[in-house]
């Protein structure tokens, strides 16, 4: 097993890859929208961090670190390919409560909307949103992750909502948020 030493502590690179690997692979998944390229992304991002890993100090917030890198190799394959394709966190796939007495096409429609309104919010807005609702990151695991002050992290969730809100209730009438 290879160990990556640094100043004062020592990782498991093996260890860090299999603790994180399936949750880093679903966020990128949600940011860029397609398995093969989060795949490709994921390890990429993997990569990043072995090689980077030895330079970082020993008091490294690991799980912020790597969303970062994560974040910003997203970023950069959405930026080359200038196509943004985001896709809502899994919560939206679920049933509801009262499976017997709710209409199959209601429970699609909504789902299809809010998939949509996530789809048309500004992109650092929804990675926000992703950590904070889906990877339950604290407002200075975000900041870290997306390399934004953590004063600025409560204001992206707050927009985030509200553009969330827009979004949707266009959507629900049949606009667009312009």
């Amino acid at each position: 097993m290879a160990r990556v030493e640094t100043r004062e502590s020592s990782w498991s690179f093996e260890q860090i890859y299999d603790e994180y690997k399936t949750p880093i692979y679903n966020y990128v998944y949600h940011l860029v929208g397609d398995r093969e390229q989060a795949d490709d992304l994921t390890q990429d991002t993997f990569l990043k961090a072995f090689r980077a890993l030895p330079k970082m100090d020993a008091n490294l917030k690991l799980s912020a670190w790597l969303y970062r890198i994560a974040t910003n190799t997203a970023y950069d394959a959405l930026r080359r390919r200038k196509l943004i394709a985001w896709l809502p966190w899994q919560d939206l796939d679920h049933e509801p409560a009262d499976v017997e007495s709710a209409d199959p096409q209601e429970i699609y429609g909504t789902t299809e909307l809010a998939r949509a309104a996530l789809h048309r919010m500004p992109q650092q807005y929804r990675a926000a949103l992703l950590l904070y609702t889906q990877e339950g990151f604290s407002y200075s695991e975000i900041a870290h992750a997306l390399n934004i002050a953590e004063s600025g992290v409560k204001m992206y969730l707050s927009r985030a909502r509200q553009s969330f809100r827009e979004h949707y209730k266009a959507l629900e009438q049949g606009g667009v948020v312009k």
